[in-house]
């Protein structure tokens, strides 16, 4: 968990470093999931746009999403930026609109119809998340066996 820590606020540093200063932006995507453990699974995104570099205008952002499948339910929290920088003065609309990368820390509870046990996993996720598809890769431990991890791979998505 330090681990984790340490690694968001360096990349917060990283990526903020020439972040103009203006109003805090927010919003709420809803969006959708296929993939393995929960299967489908509804996800609500909230971005907190905490600045945008001017040239090129490159953003860095907080992202909180909660989501709710058929195995499973989950919460996740971490930084993001935008892959496409744009050369204007961008709000949050340009910056959604870019393509954003997240790295979450996450907390999930499986239970009913999975092939994962019914417990709490703790993990992390590498999310892209673009208008039509929204790749993402997770890594999951059990809480109450750390030698049971699992693997997430979103397959197909939609939203943000």
């Amino acid at each position: 968990m330090k681990a984790q820590l340490g690694l968001t606020a360096a990349i917060v540093m990283f990526i903020g470093n020439n972040a103009l200063a203006r109003p805090i932006e927010t919003a709420v995507v809803p969006g959708f999931s296929i993939r393995n453990g929960d299967w489908v699974v509804v996800d609500a995104l909230g971005v907190v746009l905490l600045g945008l570099s001017e040239k090129p205008a490159s953003g860095f952002a907080v992202v909180m999403r909660s989501e709710l499948g058929i195995g499973g339910a989950s919460a996740g929290f971490g930084p993001a930026t935008n892959l496409a920088p744009r050369s204007c003065p961008c709000d949050m609309s340009d910056f959604l609109g870019s393509g954003i990368v997240s790295l979450e820390a996450r907390v999930t509870r499986m239970y009913g119809l999975t092939s994962w046990r019914n417990t709490t996993y703790v993990g992390g996720q590498l999310s892209f998340a673009g208008v039509i598809w929204k790749p993402a890769i997770g890594w999951m431990v059990a809480v109450d066996n750390p030698h049971e991890v699992r693997g997430q791979i979103t397959l197909f998505g939609g939203g943000w």
